[in-house]
């Protein structure tokens, strides 16, 4: 829950910067660190990545697009901070770079590839069982939407792979759900989820493990 609570104000706070642009006094730089060619920006910008400072890297980005805002370095720097924040295990703010890119940069060439990094970035973030359904479901239809945009993309398998995989997360969270209503005797609840397990019938046919959260986790899961 802290991590999520993290992720979602370090997105608040780059909104905030992307619409105060002039404003440096929170961003960890000099004062006066102003008016400073793209490539500076944008190098510091790396350094601070391979310091483990994304922090810091955040906000050479946001003076980057402040004073550079049709830098041909922005693209490449947004797509370096998403697959940065990614690997952090900072989903939900790789997947703002991602959306981000994908309105300024985004055209036949690379939109499926950078749809793959906002979904890859999603499955992600279900590391632990049970998580937003809500995200859940929006990464289940982003997924198919894939397939029907783009059959013949190379990074197909990888979505279909994903997909498969978040379906089953979502039938195991629903079967935990119905278990849930049933012990509070809420016939009607229950059914009512059972009625979604068994619109995706095939799904039950395919093997896998069930997944369990450890008895100190699950407290706090429901």
């Amino acid at each position: 829950m802290l991590r999520w609570i993290k992720f979602s104000f370090y997105g608040f706070c780059i909104l905030v910067f992307l619409g105060a642009c002039s404003s440096k006094t929170n961003s960890g730089l000099a004062l006066d660190e102003v008016n400073k060619p793209a490539d500076y920006w944008y190098q510091n910008m790396l350094k601070e990545i391979r310091n483990d400072d994304l922090e810091k890297a955040d906000s050479y980005f946001v003076s980057l697009q402040s004073e550079h805002l049709n830098s041909p370095l922005l693209g490449e720097a947004m797509l370096i901070l998403g697959r940065a924040h990614m690997q952090k295990e900072e989903y939900l703010l790789a997947g703002f770079y991602f959306d981000e890119f994908t309105k300024r940069f985004g055209n036949a060439e690379n939109i499926d590839f950078v749809q793959y990094l906002k979904l890859q970035a999603n499955y992600f973030a279900f590391g632990k069982q049970f998580r937003d359904q809500k995200l859940l479901m929006q990464s289940i239809n982003e997924a198919k939407a894939f397939d029907k945009k783009y059959p013949y993309s190379r990074y197909r398998p990888m979505v279909d792979t994903m997909l498969l995989k978040l379906e089953l997360a979502n039938l195991s969270l629903n079967k935990e759900i119905i278990k849930l209503y049933e012990r509070r005797g809420k016939e009607n609840a229950a059914e009512f989820y059972q009625q979604k397990i068994n619109e995706n019938a095939w799904i039950k046919e395919v093997y896998y493990k069930e997944a369990h959260s450890p008895w100190y986790q699950r407290i706090f899961e429901w």
